[in-house]
């Protein structure tokens, strides 16, 4: 549960961060440069190695959420590394739910991080 806890505190809020930032400057992806792309996949893509290196739990409670993003993160960055020169999301719908869940995802493991710990 510490490793859950640990890592759920640095991923939650660097979600929220991420995703809120991304949503009010959505702008900069336009015309962007296909290194700038890989780049950024290569981070999500270690990123997300390192979360499943060390929390690859598949249990029926909070923490398969902090796998899911995990393994979604190696997904997401290897995507942008393979076609750094593919079409970047633009500003729509979906685009938006995406990043709205993506949000409540790391709220929800934030949340779960930085609550006081139960004695028993």
């Amino acid at each position: 549960m510490d490793t859950s806890r640990n890592i759920a505190a640095i991923m939650g809020p660097t979600i929220m961060a991420t995703t809120g930032l991304e949503t009010l400057n959505f702008h900069i992806w336009e015309g962007i440069h296909p290194t700038t792309v890989f780049n950024n996949g290569a981070i999500w893509f270690m990123g997300g190695l390192a979360v499943v290196r060390f929390h690859n739990l598949w249990v029926r409670d909070w923490r398969v959420i902090v796998t899911i993003l995990g393994w979604m993160s190696i997904a997401a960055g290897f995507s942008r590394m393979a076609f750094p020169d593919g079409p970047q999301a633009t500003a729509s719908v979906g685009a938006f739910i995406v990043i709205g869940l993506l949000f409540v995802a790391g709220s929800v493991i934030s949340w779960k991080a930085y609550l006081p710990r139960r004695r028993n």
